[in-house]
């Protein structure tokens, strides 16, 4: 996801359809609730607009 957030798949001509097949597989990729779900979790000592969230 860091090509798009950077902007290196824009400057170097991605399609709109490219682009959101990056986003796509990106979005997929990520881990369901922050694992939130799992036995055990904590929370972080800081709300998530502290760490970048």
């Amino acid at each position: 996801m860091r090509r798009v957030a950077d902007g290196k798949a824009l400057r170097s001509g991605a399609s709109d359809d490219e682009l959101v097949a990056m986003i796509r597989r990106a979005v997929a990729g990520k881990q369901w609730g922050h694992e939130m779900h799992k036995p055990g979790f904590r929370p972080p000592d800081r709300p998530m607009s502290a760490i970048g969230g």
